[in-house]
């Protein structure tokens, strides 16, 4: 492959392949890789296009269509700003074969990227996704050199508002009954696509509902739209605040990542929501885990603790959801999750819907009555107050430096001591005392290293967490 060739590559990430707009990712790309999936997939699929906000998105769009239609599909509907979680129920419901998605989910506004959703409603398998790369890699530089930029564009199929509906109706019907407590939210979709479909879902709840950031924007108002960031949750923390809302619910740029940030204002961890909803659904006598919970390496540990008590087995995978879709589509797993929002139940599919997970909470806090603060209190209070943390070092490294970064970073805290197991499941992840632990990995789509760890709340008031940071980074290359 040239060089050139090289540097306009898009990245195979978590979830699908990424890169930054007007260099890797361009209309071009974005259509030769989606033209490589339907030819890799065969079988002239239906296939479902979507887009959200950001710069080219909609070119790109009208590019995977086009492409889509050359590689043999029977059949293509561009459906824009459809949240990836609705396109994924499209396909899990039989609407289409595959779904191409114009994306960079949660990634800053420079980025963007192409996902994939197939049967049964989740990522590719691996041996689709090795091949396309592989096809995508070799056909680059021909493909790019004959772009066509001046093809007639691509009309649009049904709104988005029908096929949005007929997700949420799927949803609230599996429920065992529709929740009719009434509760005030706050819903902030963070400039992305799915703030407007969320606050559709939420009112059908029988909620009060107040939206910010649901208009989708190329800069997604000048936020991160990624809500596992800390500054990413101030806008709809200071509004639930300021109104006295009872909750609020803030999504990523493409809708498949959720957190919720209680009454006064502190934020629900994914792992602690997942242990919350597990319990909840173990208690109801309905979806009782029997074969499991797959989490992802970074998942913390009131999801496991809680699993234990209710009887549920616990199955450890790499990060990115590509890898527990496959344990609930072989009926291996009940549940799965990981630490940024993404969650998901055998029950409403094979993929993370935050659109499951709002209805299942809004159905725990109908049964019990209690406030979000209030649930959040009683579960850390029998699972420990442990403190989970993310953060990101430049630096490259392979499994040996990173466990040696690692140990490093443990003996400056005092905790190398404390080690019981090490783990190379993704990364290199240290076992500690009491429910602590730290995972360092590359990052797969903006490089650097990820760190991430749980550690008791005196522990990390010292500043231990910025510790490990510090002495992890000096000990990269």
């Amino acid at each position: 492959m040239t060089e050139m060739n090289t540097a306009l590559r898009l990245r195979s990430s978590a979830d699908g392949w990424r890169g930054v707009i007007g260099e890797s990712f361009t209309p071009a790309s974005a259509g030769l890789l989606a033209g490589c999936v339907v030819e890799v997939v065969a079988n002239s699929p239906r296939v479902l296009v979507t887009h959200d906000g950001r710069r080219f998105g909609a070119q790109a769009a009208q590019a995977v269509v086009r492409a889509a239609q050359a590689a043999g599909a029977r059949q293509v509907r561009l459906v824009p700003h459809l949240p990836t979680p609705t396109a994924t129920a499209a396909v899990r419901l039989g609407e289409a074969d595959l779904a191409l998605l114009v994306t960079a989910s949660h990634n800053p506004p420079r980025w963007n990227g192409l996902k994939v959703k197939a049967a049964p409603g989740c990522p590719p398998p691996k041996a689709v996704e090795r091949a396309t790369d592989e096809l995508f890699g070799r056909r680059l530089q021909d493909a790019l050199a004959g772009a066509g930029a001046d093809a007639d564009p691509v009309a649009e199929a049904e709104g988005g508002d029908a096929v949005v509906g007929r997700h949420i109706e799927e949803v609230l019907s599996r429920l065992p009954r529709r929740p009719a407590r009434r509760l005030s939210v706050v819903v902030d979709g963070l400039g992305g696509i799915a703030g407007g479909p969320t606050a559709r879902l939420c009112s059908e709840l029988n909620w009060d509902v107040h939206a910010v950031g649901h208009l989708p924007a190329p800069d997604f108002g000048g936020l991160v739209p990624d809500p596992s960031v800390p500054a990413s949750r101030r806008r709809v923390t200071g509004e639930v605040l300021d109104r006295g809302a009872d909750l609020g619910i803030v999504l990523d740029g493409d809708g498949d990542r959720v957190y919720v940030v209680d009454e006064r204002g502190r934020t629900v961890q994914s792992h602690e929501l997942l242990a919350l909803l597990l319990e909840h659904r173990h208690r109801a006598g309905y979806g009782t885990p029997r074969r499991g919970v797959a989490v992802t390496a970074s998942a913390g540990t009131a999801v496991r603790r809680v699993a234990r008590w209710i009887g549920a087995p616990v199955k450890e995978f790499g990060i990115g959801f590509k890898h527990l879709s496959p344990q609930l589509a072989a009926g291996l797993a009940d549940a799965a999750g990981g630490s940024v929002g993404d969650l998901a139940f055998a029950e409403y599919g094979v993929d993370r819907d935050p659109f499951a997970a709002i209805a299942l909470f809004a159905d725990l806090l109908g049964a019990t009555e209690l406030s979000v603060a209030s649930l959040l209190d009683d579960l850390r209070a029998r699972v420990g107050d442990l403190s989970w943390f993310e953060a990101k070092v430049d630096g490259v490294a392979d499994n040996a430096a990173l466990r040696e970064a690692g140990l490093k970073a443990l003996a400056e805290s005092r905790l190398d001591r404390s080690v019981s197991a090490v783990t190379e499941t993704d990364g290199v992840k240290f076992w500690l005392g009491r429910g602590q632990w730290l995972l360092l990995r590359p990052s797969s789509t903006e490089g650097g290293v990820r760190i991430y760890g749980e550690f008791l709340a005196e522990s990390a008031a010292d500043g231990l967490a910025q510790r490990v940071v510090e002495a992890v980074g000096t000990g990269l290359s």
